[in-house]
């Protein structure tokens, strides 16, 4: 009987560990990573972070214009969202060339990092997935 207690118990003590690192914390801004303060600043110069969050080992900055920054735990942007247009110098060429080259007004609200790629929206809804070669692999409308 005191083995199967102290199995629930285990299992409830691991249960919560687990929540804990999975649930989203506000942190001070000045906790994220250094080279994700350094990328917003560099990016975003006219923008404050508004809001910081940590999730495990990720980090997410919300700035003062509405963009959402999601970093790993080095502090690497792994998405960003912004309604107004993400800087192309964070975007790779290849995509920005071919979003400029086949949509010239429209803009990259959306830039996530894949495995083996990204995967980009822009203004019109188009999701466009390229492989680090910069071929397009997946087109959704």
């Amino acid at each position: 009987m005191k083995k199967i207690i102290f199995a629930i118990v285990a299992m409830l003590v691991l249960v919560g560990t687990v929540n804990a690192q999975t649930k989203k914390r506000t942190i001070d801004p000045e906790n994220l990573p250094k080279v994700a303060n350094e990328l917003i600043q560099k990016h975003w110069p006219s923008c404050a972070i508004d809001n910081a969050y940590i999730k495990g080992k990720e980090y997410e900055a919300l700035l003062t214009d509405g963009t959402i920054i999601q970093f790993d735990s080095k502090g690497v942007w792994k998405e960003m969202k912004c309604t107004d247009g993400l800087p192309v110098t964070l975007v790779p060429v290849y995509i920005t060339r071919y979003i400029v080259d086949r949509y010239p007004k429209q803009l990259i609200i959306d830039c996530e990092k894949l495995k083996g790629g990204y995967e980009v929206m822009i203004t019109n809804g188009l999701k466009i997935q390229f492989d680090l070669r910069g071929n397009v692999t997946h087109v959704d409308e």
